[in-house]
């Protein structure tokens, strides 16, 4: 195809060769990715200039060699040919840099690797908080900062005199728990955010999605009922028209605010795009989900339509919301 005497591939190409050459693997792989494969180049690099220096042991040469083969390698695999890295890749970089830094720290007489294992344990801690989550990160974090400190405490840089001194070793350890409740609570955020929709303070489709397949697994493995709800504004349209976008506006957030503070605690309420919004109701048969919609419709300040579907078990979320949709259509025109 030609458009404006350009062909598309030649497009193409020369948009691809514009873009930067981390945007360019950023769009072949996720963002998880590219971090990763930046600390293994890192460690690759530094391996490399540990290979070079005539005050180690040959172990320490050997180790270092090996640490920046595979580091460069990985980093390689990402950089040049796009490959996505499995979660178990970054959890074996946090472990091995764990092994590494407890035998420079109670092994070894290293004092510059030694240091820079404390150093790097904020990083490393940030790393992995962000990918794994409050509960992998926290109990991860924890036992690496006890064997650290224990190996660091009975190795050759401790005591009267020494290099680490008590001190050192619980500001290192207080600062990498620092990093790791910083970078749990900006992940918290950027997840609360992508999730939200700004206008209404409802989940967005996006979070609606996941939470509702979350539940939908849930109720499956308890047998469980779960019904959602698709609602649609009646007469949307005119209130724009009529009154201009800022009342349209008002509409959607008093509408989202009724749902939110009269449905029960566990219910989800959630604004897939313009009028349309959808609610998921756990604990929640189909006959018991009407009842709730029915009373939730009394104290409406605009008029809105809604349709129940109970998830079946052989269900996706798509098609039982798919039911609710044909059920509210058909509400509308009974």
């Amino acid at each position: 195809m030609v458009i404006q005497g350009i062909h598309v591939a030649d497009a193409e190409e020369l948009r691809w060769l514009r873009v930067g050459w981390l945007t360019r693997v950023r769009e072949r792989t996720s963002t998880y990715s590219v971090v990763t494969a930046s600390l293994f180049l890192l460690f690759g690099v530094l391996g490399v200039i540990e290979i070079f220096k005539t005050d180690i042991t040959q172990w320490e040469q050997i180790l270092s060699g090996v640490t920046a083969l595979v580091c460069l390698g990985v980093f390689a695999l990402v950089a040049l040919f796009g490959v996505e890295l499995p979660h178990w890749v970054g959890l074996t970089l946090v472990l091995a840099h764990a092994l590494v830094s407890v035998y420079y720290l109670g092994f070894s007489d290293e004092r510059q690797n030694a240091v820079a294992a404390l150093q790097e344990l904020p990083l490393m801690a940030m790393f992995f908080s962000w990918f794994y989550g409050a509960k992998v990160a926290r109990a991860g974090e924890l036992a690496i900062v006890v064997v650290l400190g224990a190996a660091a405490a009975l190795g050759p840089f401790t005591g009267p005199g020494a290099l680490l001194g008590p001190a050192n070793l619980i500001g290192a350890a207080f600062f990498t728990w620092l990093c790791l409740e910083a970078g749990l609570f900006v992940r918290h955020r950027i997840r609360l955010e992508s999730h939200s929709d700004p206008l209404t303070g409802a989940l967005n489709r996006r979070g609606f999605v996941a939470k509702a397949e979350l539940e939908m697994r849930r109720a499956s493995r308890h047998g469980r009922p779960l019904s959602v709800v698709v609602l649609d504004l009646d007469k949307f349209k005119s209130v724009n028209d009529e009154a201009g976008h800022a009342a349209g506006d008002y509409v959607l957030r008093s509408l989202s605010a009724q749902w939110m503070s009269l449905s029960r605690q566990t219910d989800i309420v959630g604004r897939l795009g313009g009028d349309e919004f959808a609610m998921l109701l756990p604990e929640t048969d189909e006959h018991e989900a009407r009842a709730v919609m029915a009373r939730l419709r009394q104290y409406a300040s605009h008029p809105w339509s809604w349709g129940v579907a109970e998830i079946r078990p052989d269900d996706t979320l798509e098609s039982a919301m798919n039911r609710a949709d044909r059920a509210m259509y058909a509400g509308k025109l009974g």
